[in-house]
């Protein structure tokens, strides 16, 4: 019996599996150590991002030595940056009327900025921002580089649907509405990142999207 699992794991592509199996250890690992309160004091909410943002970031690399890949296999490369730049910019002016009409008529006004002392100075806020920022970054080079680029080689567009899933369930702590958005925005994340061959308009426009929330959180 022992032989024949073998035989079966075998028959599994090793990168795959690695890939798959090193990013479900990495958020879950993520998730483990944003619950201890030993390492993350509760009030201290821009040391996680920095510290999670940094094992996000800083993970992945490890297997880059290990296939001998180049860092643009895994989409840190400007890509087709004439195209993505019209689309970052379609999808965020879509994403501002509708976060305008949430913020109207839903609670979530009452939720952002999730750093609360972010709306009670420019000084909180920009440094909110600038921490936010490199969160984001390591965050969608996470998803919409290691992992959508490194499944797009067994799956191909498929790796998009793949991605999405840990990506929305991570999301389990948010809001309902932005819980449940997550599953499209993983979706349409992952079509800008395969179609302009980088990760950074998903990151450019996750920040944007992130930071107009924040600051229609403050105004309204």
């Amino acid at each position: 019996m022992i032989k024949e699992y073998i035989k079966e794991i075998k028959q599994f592509d090793m990168e795959t599996v690695i890939i798959i199996i090193y990013s479900t250890f990495i958020l879950l690992f993520g998730i483990y150590l944003r619950r201890g309160q030993f390492i993350f004091p509760r009030p201290v909410y821009l040391n996680r991002l920095i510290i999670l943002g940094i094992i996000y970031g800083l993970s992945p690399f490890l297997l880059f030595f290990i296939f001998k890949h180049k860092p643009k296999d895994f989409g840190i490369s400007l890509g087709h940056i004439k195209k993505w730049l019209k689309e970052v910019l379609f999808f965020y002016l879509l994403m501002v009327v509708i976060l305008v009409l949430a913020f109207k008529f839903t609670n979530l006004k009452n939720v952002y900025p999730l750093y609360r002392k972010a709306a009670q100075g420019w000084n909180y806020f920009l440094l909110y921002q600038l921490i936010q920022l490199f969160h984001m970054f390591t965050w969608e080079f996470f998803f919409r580089g290691f992992m959508l680029f490194g499944l797009e080689k067994k799956f191909g567009r498929a790796s998009i649907l793949i991605q999405t899933i840990p990506f929305a369930i991570m999301h389990y702590r948010k809001h309902q509405l932005e819980a449940y958005g997550s599953i499209f925005a993983g979706i349409f994340l992952g079509i800008i990142g395969l179609r302009a061959r980088s990760f950074l308009p998903c990151a450019i426009l996750h920040f944007l999207v992130a930071l107009t929330a924040d600051m229609l959180g403050i105004l309204f």
